[in-house]
């Protein structure tokens, strides 16, 4: 029996802002219609999310495990289509001869840091 293992692949992310970065994921994600994940050649990459900036995402939950995926979204027009309570994700479970439907439980949006500029006084001599 053939063992269910995770592949991973970069794709394109579309920041909110426009720019384009290469993301890593899941490649049975990145390539699902839901992700909005395109080929990525040539942009920058976005590196691991942190505390202050990291991708959209969708969580995915099994109702009967509880177990959950957390996911980037790579558009914000696939972000916007995704509906939680509705949405499923057909996950395999290694060692097991069928797979577990994941619902959608959370998106959780794009967090990146913005910059203020300080007060310019003249000089006063």
């Amino acid at each position: 029996m053939a063992v269910a293992q995770l592949n991973y692949d970069y794709f394109a992310y579309e920041s909110d802002d426009g720019t384009t970065y290469c993301k890593r994921s899941d490649d049975d994600w990145g390539n699902d219609a839901a992700s909005g994940g395109a080929a990525c050649a040539g942009a920058v990459a976005w590196g691991g999310d942190s505390r202050r900036r990291s991708t959209r995402k969708a969580i995915f939950r099994d109702p009967t495990t509880f177990r959950t995926r957390t996911l980037p979204v790579f558009t914000a027009a696939a972000y916007a289509a995704l509906t939680v309570g509705t949405d499923t994700l057909t996950v395999a479970i290694p060692g097991s001869a069928t797979a577990a439907t994941y619902t959608l439980v959370k998106k959780v949006p794009e967090k990146v840091p913005s910059t203020v500029v300080g007060r310019q006084d003249p000089d006063h001599t």
